[in-house]
């Protein structure tokens, strides 16, 4: 190369080159530096060095060795190490490859995501990474999910701050693996909370944006968990203090446990169950454990016939409940009260009519005929053998957990139909009932005007464009489809839905329980004050918001809640959660009427599937049991107990309301499974 120089000034010694870079140096030591450059001799001598840039010595991959879930991505990295010790992340630059892509597939160079691995079949396959004349390997096994967690559950943080969440990976093999960086992170309301998902710079952080709550979600191979997280505000005075229960009844020798709520005029609030004062107004009837007692808030029954005012008091503020005390007030699951039929507060059970767990012959004849309707339909829902039968979850966070983790095993069951059958998880994390009901535009602030934390979008709009456009594993997903304007499935598809859903926090939004008086053909106008009448009411219209959406529908399946009895947040205690059960129950039952006398059902609401806006509904699996007391087929739900049949298990993530990854879960999993592989309305779900 030639350079041009310039004899330096006096006492300066100024070295500039043709490229106009400046070398700076003491008079005396300017040949010295000359001597770096490859056209000058070196100090000293004659003879002119020869340098070159540095080589590449070898390249690396990171991680080593990683796991990978069945239908999950693992996004590696190409590091290149050079003769002077330097290095370079040339991930997109190398060439990628896999030895069995029926085993994975990944992305290389020119691709939209260089290194980029996604898991197709379970097994193992050889990475192999190339640049500059260098190649390296790495093994990467795929297998198939178990579980997935969140940890930390439940943290508390201020406005401002950050919370770092780790997505755990429990495969089938019970081997684990952090799944932290290649799972999507989601946030139910990012206006209190945001959190930077795969492919950004921190996945799985979460910035505090306001007081409130939020639930995050981590989706991984097809499976999802939640926790929520709390963000608090300092200062603020107590403005009030609420209890969790509203007027409940309660058996003699059976327990309640309540919840104090203490609000803030900050708009923040805060347990204060353990801290606040407990009394009630007659032991003989009810009695309630005091602070410094091992249960503070633990409320049991003594004495059929009585009412007690069960009291709470913090900081200057007092919230009471009346407890009503009947002999018919045990929640038994409503599967088990058959003839001879006990009943609770005089409200009859069994999934059916008549204390029956049998399907009345009518709705049989009607529910046979609408599985035998079910084929595959094309994007424009015409029947096609290259279609799709979408089967398609609706619900909140506790019915995302539980369908997630049911794809995931039917994905690896030879009893499930994989052909034609695509099973997409609408269900989402903070979208509660009410947000169901509205077909078209926004739930807030009507007409959910009493819920926070409700994602500011239609719940339908969402699954239309995140769940079936995004279906790229649907067995009749075209060649690059995944957006809203190539979508992989459509609406027109959907032909069966799974509808597990509650509402958050009844009583803090004043909403009651069942009681031997209750009436929901009356409570609910002009507005619903009982929940079990509240949630019929939004059944129906969300059955019918969802025929709106999808015109091909022709089955809906209802699962109420599991057991709530050891919950310690208001979100959704018992008796509500049993409660559901009758909600269901009666929904049903409106619509077997409806379809012998054609009267609408003022709760219920029209629910004609002939010539009407809603579809065939029936019970799919019931999921309810009183604890750790199991049920005629066996099902129990433990919080941790000692004895059996818990043995210390606790099926419960740390609030006790949602099921955790290694017990909990798989239970609601089972039931699922059980359900559809053998129901005969479910041909459509087999081979």
């Amino acid at each position: 190369m030639d350079f041009l120089t310039s004899r330096p000034k006096e006492g300066k010694g100024v070295l500039k080159t043709a490229v106009g870079g400046r070398i700076k140096a003491p008079y005396g030591g300017i040949l010295c530096l000359l001597a770096l450059l490859s056209s000058l001799s070196g100090c000293g001598g004659s003879a002119k060095p020869n340098i070159s840039p540095p080589t590449l010595m070898s390249i690396a991959i990171t991680p080593v060795t990683p796991t990978v879930a069945l239908g999950a991505t693992q996004h590696f990295r190409a590091i290149a190490t050079y003769s002077d010790s330097s290095t370079a992340d040339v991930t997109s630059s190398a060439n990628w490859s896999s030895s069995d892509t029926s085993k994975a597939t990944i992305q290389s160079a020119g691709q939209s995501s260089p290194g980029l691995a996604t898991g197709v079949a379970t097994g193992s396959t050889t990475i192999s990474a190339s640049f500059g004349g260098k190649i390296t390997t790495t093994t990467l096994d795929i297998k198939a999910l178990k579980a997935l967690a969140i940890s930390p559950a439940n943290p508390v943080i201020t406005v401002g701050a950050t919370q770092g969440f780790k997505a755990t990976a429990t495969f089938i093999d019970n081997s684990t693996g952090d799944a932290t960086a290649s799972s999507v992170w989601s946030s139910s309301d990012s206006t209190v909370a945001t959190i930077q998902t795969a492919g950004q710079s921190s996945p799985g952080v979460a910035t505090a944006v306001a007081n409130g709550s939020a639930n995050i979600q981590a989706t991984y191979g097809g499976t999802t968990a939640l926790t929520i997280l709390n963000v608090s505000t300092s200062g603020g005075t107590q403005t009030a203090l609420s209890l969790s229960e509203i007027n409940p009844s309660i058996a003699p020798g059976r327990t309640l446990q309540f919840v104090a709520v203490a609000d803030y005029s900050n708009g923040s609030n805060q347990k204060v169950t353990t801290a606040a004062t407990w009394t009630s107004s007659d032991p003989t009837a009810a009695t309630v454990e005091d602070t410094g007692q091992s249960n503070p808030g633990l409320v049991t029954g003594v004495t059929a016939g009585k009412t007690a005012t069960i009291t709470a008091s913090y900081g200057g503020f007092s919230g009471n409940t009346t407890v009503m005390v009947a002999s018919d007030a045990v929640p038994i699951p409503i599967m088990d009260m058959t003839s001879p039929s006990p009943t609770y507060l005089g409200f009859q059970g069994g999934l059916y009519e008549n204390s029956s767990d049998t399907v009345p012959a009518d709705h049989n004849t009607a529910g046979l005929a609408a599985a035998a309707s079910i084929r595959p339909l094309d994007q424009h829902g015409n029947p096609s053998s290259n279609g799709a039968v979408v089967f398609l979850s609706i619900g909140m966070s506790n019915a995302t957990i539980e369908f997630s983790a049911f794809q995931t095993k039917a994905a690896a069951s030879s009893s499930v139909n994989h052909a034609t059958l695509a099973m997409e998880n609408g269900a989402y994390g903070g979208v509660t009932a009410c947000p169901w009901t509205v077909a078209q535009g926004l739930p807030t602030p009507t007409p959910c005007p009493s819920l926070t934390g409700v994602p500011a979008e239609n719940q339908y709009d969402r699954v239309r464009d995140t769940v079936l456009a995004t279906a790229t594993t649907a067995p009749s997903a075209p060649a690059g489809c995944g957006s809203t304007s190539n979508p992989c499935l459509t609406e027109k598809q959907v032909q069966v839905v799974w509808i597990k859903n509650a509402n958050p926090s009844p009583a803090l939004h004043s909403m009651g329980s069942l009681s031997a008086s209750t009436v929901c053909a009356t409570d609910i106008f002009p507005t619903p004050t009982i929940e079990a009448c509240n949630y019929e009411l939004q059944l129906g219209q969300t059955i019918r918001a969802a025929k709106s959406r999808y015109p091909n529908l022709k089955q809906v399946f209802l699962s109420t809640r599991i057991y709530a009895g050891y919950a310690l947040v208001p979100l959704n205690p018992e008796p509500y959660a049993y409660e559901y059960g009758f909600s269901a129950k009666w929904l049903i039952q409106a619509q077997i009427n409806q379809i012998r006398s054609s009267t609408v059902d003022p709760v219920a609401g029209n629910m004609n599937y002939s010539n009407g806006p809603a579809a065939w509904t029936a019970w799919g699996p019931y999921l309810w049991a009183d604890g750790a007391t199991p049920r005629l087929d066996g099902l129990y739900w433990c919080g941790g107990q000692s004895s059996a049949p818990c043995n210390g298990a606790d099926d419960y993530q740390s609030d006790f309301t949602h099921p955790n990854a290694q017990f909990g879960t798989p239970k609601v999993v089972d039931k699922l499974m059980t359900f559809f592989l053998n129901s005969s309305y479910t041909p459509w779900f087999r081979p």
